[in-house]
């Protein structure tokens, strides 16, 4: 996903195949329903990321599987934000963030991401999905705001 000459040939290959021992491992967690894969797979992201520091790949899927099957949302976010650091210009991380915040973060900084996510052009396939959580933040934020001055001017 990066590109960094430094790293060796063989670094590169040795976090690949962490990286895809993990996928394999968060398969058979999806297949079934067991979250000690889940914890293995991220345990070999953790693998991949070791051998190769800048591999936004790794970071992605790790933030991936943490927030989404292992319900650790906070980890997830600072994964997904170490992706985007890395490769700030791959939309995938910027939908997973934002949909992470929505529920679980900051509805200003979802929106955000979000919005990034439709700049970059991201997979059309969810391009409605994360126009619609936009729409639906939006409101949410709108009604927060009106309910909050309502109650400033009933308690003047």
């Amino acid at each position: 996903m990066t590109d960094e000459p430094d790293i060796a040939l063989w670094r590169r290959a040795l976090a690949y195949w962490w990286y895809t021992w993990g996928l394999s491992l968060c398969y058979w967690g999806i297949r079934t329903a067991e979250q000690s894969f889940f914890r293995a797979g991220v345990r070999s992201f953790d693998r991949a990321i070791h051998v190769w520091p800048g591999f936004a790949g790794g970071f992605y899927r790790r933030g991936l599987i943490r927030g989404r099957e292992l319900s650790q949302h906070l980890q997830g976010i600072a994964d997904l934000t170490m992706a985007i650091e890395l490769y700030p210009e791959w939309p995938d991380p910027y939908l997973q963030r934002g949909l992470f915040q929505r529920f679980h973060g900051d509805p200003h900084a979802a929106i955000t991401d979000l919005q990034r996510y439709l700049e970059l052009g991201g997979d059309r396939a969810w391009r409605g999905e994360a126009e619609r959580q936009i729409a639906m933040l939006q409101a949410e934020l709108d009604e927060n705001a009106r309910a909050e001055d309502k109650k400033i001017e009933d308690g003047r």
